[in-house]
């Protein structure tokens, strides 16, 4: 599987948001809170994702970072979560001074108390170091 992210693995409409909410389990995290639904086998798919960030984590700016950054870590593990699953994954407002490698240990933590990764899931790549300030003369 290419480590893309297609929109038919995404959660783009209201219902399937409002069936998240109604069947979903969720666990909450520092940064995020995850909520998860599994598919009976006749509706099996290929898992699918949604991302909600709202106003309380900062300007549309820090939300799309934000957002970006979420999208990230979840396109690497795609290939190894399970079929017929749909996760949402809400940002809580701290996740907006989190590292990208605070949030990384967030999902891979709700991931596996959710069932979702074992012990051996590969890390998401960890992200490229912020360009270093000119010096100033």
């Amino acid at each position: 599987m290419a480590l893309s992210f297609p929109k038919s693995a995404r959660i783009v409409l209201t219902r399937e948001y409002r069936r998240m909410r109604a069947d979903g389990r969720t666990f909450g995290g520092r940064y995020m809170v995850l909520s998860l639904v599994t598919l009976p086998p006749e509706e099996s798919q290929t898992a699918r994702f949604g991302f909600i960030t709202s106003r309380k984590v900062g300007d549309a700016v820090t939300r799309n970072r934000v957002r970006r950054r979420l999208k990230e870590i979840v396109r690497h593990q795609r290939a190894r979560l399970p079929q017929g699953v749909w996760l949402v994954i809400i940002a809580r407002y701290t996740a907006s001074s989190a590292s990208y490698d605070e949030l990384q240990r967030d999902w891979r933590r709700l991931a596996r108390k959710a069932g979702l990764l074992g012990e051996a899931a590969s890390p998401a790549p960890p992200c490229p170091p912020a360009p270093s300030p000119l010096p100033s003369e």
